[in-house]
């Protein structure tokens, strides 16, 4: 009968300190940003790409890249599975807030087609260029994401 109420203390005590093990799903997430920020990829909360001027809850995830210097900085969203904006060139993507300058026109639709499917929008504001990702996907993902934000960094030195 003690030893029944040793081990039923041992695991009153033990049972609430299981629930900071992480899930797989949140190692996973905490691997992905680690890696991200390892090459020079800032993660931050972010609006929705379609947001209002008044929504201002912070729901979705940016991987962003800063710009390579003062002159490049930009302000335009490129996203789609919203139907808020107006047409682009990029088929089923959609401009909010402004629009990119022209120079960036033939380079965007080769761009989105590399994206991984879990982009949602492309954004870019006075910190950086980035890209809305929903993180679902797995390490290759974001390989593809990480080249793509290099690539438009280094298009906006020479634009």
């Amino acid at each position: 009968m003690t030893w029944l109420l040793i081990v039923l203390g041992v695991a009153i005590v033990v049972s609430p300190l299981m629930w900071f093990r992480q899930s797989p799903r949140q190692k996973l997430i905490t691997e992905l940003r680690r890696e991200a920020s390892s090459q020079g990829i800032q993660v931050t909360l972010h609006r929705r790409p379609d947001a209002r001027e008044d929504e201002t809850r912070l729901e979705t995830v940016c991987y962003r890249i800063p710009w390579p210097d003062d002159s490049c900085r930009q302000s335009w969203v490129l996203h789609r599975y919203s139907g808020r904006g107006w047409e682009s060139a990029c088929s089923g993507w959609l401009w909010t807030i402004s629009q990119a300058p022209p120079e960036w026109d033939h380079k965007l639709p080769e761009l989105v087609t590399s994206l991984p499917s879990g982009v949602s929008a492309i954004v870019a504001n006075n910190t950086g260029i980035g890209v809305i990702w929903n993180e679902r996907e797995d390490a290759d993902d974001l390989v593809k994401i990480v080249e793509n934000l290099k690539k438009l960094q280094s298009w906006a030195k020479k634009i």
